[in-house]
């Protein structure tokens, strides 16, 4: 039952049935004695609480965190990139997931993985969840969190380059650094990330606001 899954896009049991969200099997799994907290696959792999939380599967959330799922879990260690499981719900705009996953001691503001990661402000700011980036500002979500070294994006250079304008006027009202410095490998400012996908009203608001 906790046979180790492939190390590439590999998953344990419990791991599958969470992906799926399959509560039936979920909860048969632990009561055999299935490892809430297996490591993952380490490319494309996900912990049982990461898959869940990614495929919005809430009931299994709660029981998973009820059998001590690890709310900090790290994926892919050996490849250093992907997503806590806030940062996954985040992205995927999963609201009762978020709330839950914070009532159990999840960081609202725990680094992105150094590849590619984005913290759970930068995550909703990116793919557009206007209601998620609210949500955790209103929690004190750091709107300045520095990107991941490669290809990371602030909150604002996130949302710039994904041409989402309500979101940079939110995040420029709660002062955003509009000249945050891209991270270092495959980075982009804001003003770099809106020409480059051609959002010209983000463009103009943003060197309204001071952009170089």
């Amino acid at each position: 039952i906790n046979a180790n899954p492939s190390q590439h896009f590999g998953r344990t049991a419990l791991q599958a049935a969470c992906e799926i969200g399959s509560i039936e099997m979920v909860g048969l799994l632990l009561h055999e004695g299935a490892n809430v907290n297996a490591e993952p696959a380490t490319r494309g792999g996900r912990t049982a609480l990461q898959a869940a939380c990614e495929g919005g599967h809430l009931a299994v959330v709660k029981i998973l965190l009820e059998h001590g799922a690890n709310v900090s879990a790290e994926p892919l260690p050996a490849l250093g990139y992907g997503s806590q499981p806030l940062q996954t719900a985040a992205r995927g705009g999963h609201r009762d997931i978020l709330d839950l996953l914070l009532q159990n001691g999840a960081d609202i503001n725990a680094s992105p993985c150094n590849t590619s990661g984005r913290t759970a402000l930068q995550a909703a700011a990116e793919y557009g969840n206007r209601d998620i980036v609210e949500f955790l500002l209103e929690r004190m979500a750091d709107v300045n969190a520095e990107p991941g070294s490669g290809g990371g994006r602030t909150a604002l250079q996130a949302a710039a380059g994904g041409g989402h304008l309500e979101i940079v006027e939110i995040l420029l009202q709660r002062k955003a650094d509009v000249n945050a410095e891209a991270a270092q490998r495959e980075g982009r400012t804001a003003l770099q990330a809106a020409a480059e996908a051609g959002h010209l009203d983000i463009v103009k608001l943003l060197l309204q606001c001071g952009a170089n």
